[in-house]
């Protein structure tokens, strides 16, 4: 996914190469680009469920769900988000990235107060996005998720939808 250069973009892009370069010093740049938009679009299906929260329960795992199906349906924008290490990252990717996050930890705050339950909101966010990240990492790297849910009888996203279950 990293492997391509400026002169790629602009040809693939329609567009000179000088353009290409007055908006971007290198790729990394582009990368960040393409990291925001993919932020951009996971924090948008994420508020997209947020708008229902007649059942608690329901609407943390869809909030989890989401996430997954983002993860299994876009694993290039998904490995550009969470796999590549940046020395320093623009402005728009930080605000990106928190948008994201934001949702979740509301939700979770949301997610608690309803249930009455005393765990602090964002101690609770965090292991929630560590359990639908590494569900969701492994559902990219390795065939676990799917064999195990054949041998439980279910396909990977209702093997998802069981695990949060299990975190309600």
């Amino acid at each position: 996914m990293t492997d391509f250069t400026l002169r790629e973009v602009a040809n693939l892009s329609g567009v000179s190469h000088a353009a290409v370069y007055r908006h971007f010093q290198h790729k990394d740049g582009v990368l960040e680009i393409l990291s925001s938009i993919g932020f951009d679009r996971l924090a948008s299906l994420q508020k997209k469920v947020a708008k229902d929260k007649k059942n608690p329960d329901d609407y943390f795992v869809k909030l989890g769900l989401v996430y997954i199906q983002f993860a299994v349906k876009n694993p290039n924008y998904y490995k550009l988000m969470f796999q590549t290490k940046r020395e320093k990252e623009s402005e728009q990717l930080k605000r990106s990235k928190l948008r994201s996050y934001a949702v979740l930890v509301h939700g979770c705050r949301f997610y608690l107060k309803a249930k009455k339950r005393k765990e602090n909101h964002r101690s609770f966010a965090l292991m929630s996005w560590s359990l639908v990240h590494g569900f969701s990492n492994l559902s990219l790297e390795t065939s676990f998720p799917i064999s195990e849910g054949k041998r439980l009888q279910l396909n990977q996203i209702e093997l998802a939808e069981t695990i949060l279950r299990f975190a309600t």
